[in-house]
C-alpha cells in the first residue's frame, strides 16, 4: 500500500473514480432488482458517503503532489484490459488510472463541487421541494455523471478516456430527458443524443487516426505517456492513403487535432453545435449545476488540455478553436441578453465563457484556460443553485417577465445570487476577475496579427454578458412586484442543508481566484516568487508559459478596460430595469425581429431543422415508412405472400377434394410409395 510519509498510497487513486460508480450501481440494483424501499436518509447516505470519500482522497493527492514535489505521473494499475495485434503492431491497454498535476487538480474540483451540489440537493429533498420518489433515480444519475467524469480525468489511456467520455454523454442525455413523459424533455434528450454522437465521432476518429499513425511508425501505443513520447514521429507526415486528387495530402496531426476540436466543441456547447445545452437546461437543477460547471462541459476542455502537446503543433486546429470560441463568446452573450427563460440565459452564459476558455487554448495559453475553467466551475455551480432556489420556490416558474420585487422576502438568496453574478462576469475581487484578466494578458502578449481585434471582441462580449446577468438580477429581485400576495407569502430563503451547500460554493467562488495570482500580482505583493501556484503546478502537465509576461502600466490599463466593460454593461441594465422591471416588448418591428433573432441565437438551430432534420425526416417517411414498410413489407411480403400461399393451398385442396374415387386412390398410393421409399433408404 505504500508509506504515507512518501506520498498517498498508489492503490487509493482508483477509488476516486470507482466509488461514485459503486453508489450508482447500488442505486440501480435497489431500484431495478431488489425494489427495496429504503428511507430517504439511506438513499442520501449512499451517494454522499461515496462522493465525500472521493473528495477526501482527491485532497490528499493534491497535497501529496504539492508537498512531495512529484513531477512524474503516478500510475495505479488494476490489471490487463484490452489487447490485440501481432508483431510490431501489437498493443495493449491496461485498466490504469494516472495521477499528475492536471488530473489531481480537476479531480479535486469535480469532487468538491459535487459534494456541495449533493448537500444542496439533499436539502431540497428534505424541504419537500423535490419529490421524494425521484431520489433514487436522481442520485443514481448524479453518481453516474460524476463517476464518468472522474474516469475520464484519471484515465491513463485513450480507451479508458473514451469510456469515461461515453458515460458522461449517456448521463447528460438521461438528465436532459429526465421528465421523459414531457414532449420538450424528450426533444431535449434527442437533441443531446444526436449532437453528442457528433462529438463521439470526432473523438473516435482522432483516436483511430492517431493509433494508426503511431502503428505505421512502429510505436503502437494507447497510453498518454506513450503518445507524448512518440507523437513527434508523425510530425510533418501526411495521410497518404487519402487521395485529394490535387495538392498534397492532409497532415495527420492536423486531422487528429481537428477531431479533438470537434469533440470539444460539442461538449462545450460551442458554435455551431451549441443548441443542445439550452434544450437540456430544463432538467433537474442539481444536474444542470453539475453539467454546466464540473462535468459535461469540463470534459471537452480537459480533453484539449490533456493533448496540449499535440495541439501545439496543429495550427489549423488551434485556429478553429479561436474562431469558434470568439464567435460563441459574442453570439451567446447576445443571446443571453435577450432571454426571458432563466435556464436558457444561464446556459448561454456557460457557452459564452467557455468560448473564452477555448480562445485561451487556441492561442496556447493552456494554464490560463485551465485557471478560467476551474474558477468558472465553482461560480457556475453557485449561480445555478442560487437561481434554482428562486425557480423552485415559484413552483418551477422560470420566466423573468413574471418575476420582480423578491429582494425584501429573499434577502439571503439575493446576496448569494449577487455574489455569483459579480463573480461570473469577472468583477474584482471575485474569482473570474483573476482568471479573465490573466487570459486577456495572454492575448495581448501573443504574436497573433489579430490580437487587438480578438481583445476588442472579448471585452465587448464580456460587457454584453454583464448586461444580460445584471438584467436578470434586476428583473428577479428589483423592479415591480409581479406576483400576488399568496405567492409572496411563500417566498423564503432556504435553510439547513440547502443553505449550507450554497454557502460552501459561495466561499469557493470568492477564494478560487486567489489560487493563481498572476506574475503581476506577485510583483505587486512584494516580488513573491512563483505566486502563480496553479499555473506553475500545472506547468508539469501542460506546455506553454504558466504566466503572461505583461506587467506594469500595460497590465493596469488592461484591468481598467475589463472593469470599464463590466461596469458599462451592468450599469445600463441597472438603469433600464432596476426600478420599472419588465417594460413590455418593443413596438418597432425591427427591434422585435432583432430580439427574437438574438434570443434564438440567430436561428442556427432552426436552420438545421430546415436544411437537415426535416429533409431527412421526409426522406425516411417516404423511403422507410412508405416504400419499404408499407409497399414492400406489408403489401408484398405480408399481405402478398400470405395471399399467394392461401390461393395455392385452396387451389390444391379443391383439386384434391373433387369427389372422384380414382383421385383418392392415386393419392393414397403415392403416400405409401413415399413412406416405403423413406423406410428403405
Amino acid at each position: 500500500m505504500g508509506d504515507w510519509d512518501s506520498g498517498v498510497p498508489v492503490l487509493l487513486i482508483r477509488w476516486i473514480a470507482i466509488l461514485p460508480f459503486i453508489a450508482a450501481i447500488a442505486h440501480g440494483l435497489l431500484i431495478g432488482l431488489a425494489r427495496a424501499k429504503l428511507t430517504d436518509r439511506s438513499i442520501w447516505a449512499i451517494s454522499l458517503t461515496a462522493i465525500t470519500v472521493a473528495f477526501g482522497l482527491s485532497v490528499l493527492t493534491v497535497f501529496d503532489l504539492v508537498g512531495v514535489g512529484r513531477s512524474q505521473r503516478v500510475l495505479d494499475t488494476i490489471g490487463p484490459w484490452i489487447g490485440g495485434g501481432v508483431g510490431d503492431r501489437s498493443f495493449s491497454a491496461e485498466l490504469t488510472f494516472q495521477l499528475d498535476p492536471l488530473s489531481a487538480v480537476f479531480s479535486l474540483a469535480v469532487t468538491g463541487i459535487a459534494v456541495a451540489v449533493y448537500i444542496h440537493t439533499i436539502g431540497l429533498f428534505r424541504d419537500g421541494t423535490l419529490p421524494a420518489e425521484s431520489g433514487h433515480r436522481t442520485f443514481a444519475m448524479l453518481d453516474l455523471l460524476v463517476g464518468g467524469t472522474l474516469v475520464l480525468v484519471l484515465a491513463d489511456n485513450l480507451l479508458l478516456l473514451f469510456l469515461g467520455w461515453t458515460i458522461v454523454g449517456v448521463a447528460s442525455q438521461l438528465f436532459a430527458a429526465f421528465d421523459f413523459e414531457d414532449r420538450e424533455a424528450s426533444h431535449a434528450g434527442a437533441v443531446t443524443f444526436v449532437v453528442g454522437r457528433i462529438g463521439d465521432l470526432g473523438l473516435l476518429s482522432a483516436i483511430l487516426l492517431l493509433f494508426d499513425g503511431l502503428s505505421r511508425a512502429g510505436a503502437p501505443t494507447l497510453s498518454f505517456r506513450g503518445i507524448e513520447a512518440a507523437f513527434r514521429l508523425l510530425d510533418g507526415k501526411g495521410m497518404d492513403w487519402i487521395d485529394w486528387s490535387v495538392g498534397s495530402p492532409p497532415l495527420l496531426l492536423e486531422l487528429v487535432g481537428l477531431g479533438l476540436v470537434l469533440a470539444a466543441l460539442t461538449k462545450c456547447a460551442q458554435f455551431p453545435l451549441h443548441f443542445w445545452l439550452p434544450n437540456a437546461s430544463a432538467g433537474p437543477i442539481s444536474a444542470g449545476a453539475l453539467m454546466q460547471s464540473a462535468t459535461t462541459v469540463v470534459v471537452g476542455v480537459y480533453l484539449l488540455l490533456r493533448f496540449s502537446f499535440l495541439l501545439d503543433v496543429a495550427p489549423a486546429a488551434s485556429l478553429v478553436l479561436v474562431v469558434a470560441g470568439a464567435a460563441t463568446l459574442l453570439m451567446a452573450s447576445l443571446a443571453a441578453s435577450a432571454q426571458w427563460k432563466l435556464p436558457s440565459l444561464v446556459a448561454y452564459s456557460t457557452s459564452s465563457l467557455l468560448g473564452l476558455v477555448l480562445i485561451g487554448v487556441g492561442i496556447g495559453a493552456y494554464s490560463g484556460a485551465a485557471f478560467l475553467l476551474l474558477t468558472h466551475a465553482f461560480i457556475k455551480a453557485q449561480v445555478l443553485l442560487a437561481l434554482g432556489v428562486v425557480v423552485t420556490t415559484l413552483g418551477g416558474e422560470s420566466d423573468l417577465r413574471r418575476m420582480g420585487g423578491f429582494a425584501p422576502t429573499m434577502r439571503w438568496t439575493q446576496g448569494m445570487v449577487a455574489v455569483g453574478c459579480l463573480a461570473l462576469v469577472g468583477m474584482p475581487p471575485f474569482a473570474n476577475f483573476f482568471s479573465i484578466e490573466e487570459l486577456l494578458a495572454f492575448v495581448v502578449v501573443s504574436e497573433r496579427a489579430d490580437r487587438w481585434l480578438l481583445l476588442a471582441t472579448i471585452l465587448t462580449s464580456i460587457g454584453i454578458l454583464a448586461f444580460a446577468i445584471a438584467r436578470a438580477y434586476c428583473l428577479i429581485f428589483w423592479g415591480n412586484v409581479k406576483q400576488g400576495g399568496l405567492v409572496q407569502d411563500k417566498l423564503r430563503d432556504p435553510v439547513g442543508w440547502t443553505q449550507h451547500g450554497l454557502t460552501a460554493l459561495a466561499v469557493m467562488t470568492v477564494a478560487a481566484g486567489m489560487l493563481t495570482p498572476s506574475q503581476f500580482w506577485g510583483n505587486a505583493l512584494g516580488g513573491v516568487e512563483q505566486m502563480d501556484s496553479i499555473g506553475h503546478f500545472l506547468a508539469q502537465s501542460l506546455v506553454g508559459d504558466p504566466d503572461p509576461l505583461l506587467v506594469g502600466g500595460a497590465r493596469i490599463n488592461l484591468i481598467l478596460a475589463l472593469v470599464a466593460s463590466i461596469s458599462a454593461g451592468g450599469g445600463i441594465a441597472i438603469w433600464r430595469y432596476a426600478r420599472r422591471g419588465y417594460r413590455g416588448e418593443p413596438k418597432q418591428p425591427i427591434l422585435q425581429f432583432s430580439q427574437v433573432a438574438m434570443r434564438e441565437m440567430f436561428f442556427i438551430e432552426q436552420f438545421y431543422q430546415a436544411v437537415v432534420v426535416r429533409p431527412l425526416r421526409g426522406l425516411s417517411r417516404w423511403a422507410l415508412v412508405g416504400l419499404i414498410e408499407t409497399n414492400l413489407i406489408n403489401r408484398i411480403v405480408v399481405s402478398g405472400g400470405s395471399g399467394l400461399a392461401r390461393r395455392l393451398v385452396w387451389s390444391g385442396l379443391r383439386r384434391l377434394q373433387n369427389g372422384r374415387l380414382q383421385s383418392y386412390a392415386l393419392l393414397g398410393l403415392l403416400t405409401v410409395l413415399v413412406i416405403v421409399s423413406w423406410m428403405v433408404g
